[in-house]
């Protein structure tokens, strides 16, 4: 925090000292931003902003970590990863935004839409860590679990309780990539939302109020990442 508080500082006194004309504008000084963030407060537009991007990465990003642990299961064993370990490979290296064109012709401008981009970023980081998580199961232990008796959907419990911390980190890592991609995600179709706040920054000549677009979405991915460590999501997991 003293760190901060120092470069905050910098910020401040050389801003005043060196930025002139439209430099002055375009990189606002931390009081600047400060007082955009004191008003959009208190005119209630960070909160509406906040509340319907914190549902699209609930509803989008929830979607996309429920189908990507289904299908990091079935990748993790054995045939089912032999079928669908390909398509996914070839998939996977797309950035999220490649499929904003396609999701705005298959889904039309709307929530839908952003669901949808939210869902597929999400998706690809948490099936690829279930499987990896499973893949990182020690082989002595379901040796062990084969000679106590343990068969079938018994021996994939055990595979699945020795690897249940990174599951948990590896869906909270899925709900970080849904913040990534979120701005991205609404720039092109949200009427309300973080991203429309750090594009009317552009629209508006604010940068001041693209600032607090940007630093409302870190506070909120780290409060939900902080959220989920707290009820024990990949406690202990360290990459």
């Amino acid at each position: 925090m003293r760190l901060l508080a120092v470069l905050l500082g910098l910020w401040e006194v050389l801003g005043r000292v060196c930025l002139t004309g439209r430099w002055a504008i375009l990189i606002p000084l931390p009081s600047r931003i400060g007082e955009e963030l004191a008003a959009m407060l208190a005119s209630g537009e960070v909160g509406v902003a906040l509340a319907h991007s914190a549902l699209r990465v609930l509803v989008g990003g929830g979607t996309g970590a429920a189908l990507g642990l289904v299908v990091g299961l079935l990748v993790g064993r054995g045939g089912f990863g032999r079928v669908l370990g390909s398509p996914l490979a070839l998939v996977r290296p797309i950035p999220p935004i490649a499929w904003i064109p396609l999701t705005l012709l298959w889904f039309g401008v709307g929530e839908l839409q952003q669901w949808a981009i939210l869902a597929g970023a999400t998706f690809h980081v948490v099936t690829a860590g279930v499987r990896d998580a499973l893949d990182r199961v020690p082989a002595s232990l379901v040796e062990s679990a084969k000679n106590l008796g343990s068969r079938g959907f018994g021996l994939e419990l055990v595979r699945l309780r020795a690897a249940a911390p990174e599951l948990g980190f590896t869906l909270r890592e899925g709900l970080a990539m849904a913040w990534f991609v979120l701005v991205a995600a609404e720039l092109v179709s949200a009427t309300e939302g973080i991203g429309v706040l750090v594009l009317q920054g552009r629209d508006l000549l604010l940068p001041a109020r693209t600032f607090v677009g940007m630093l409302t979405l870190s506070v909120a991915a780290g409060l939900s990442d902080a959220l989920l460590r707290r009820v024990g999501f990949g406690v202990g997991v360290q990459r």
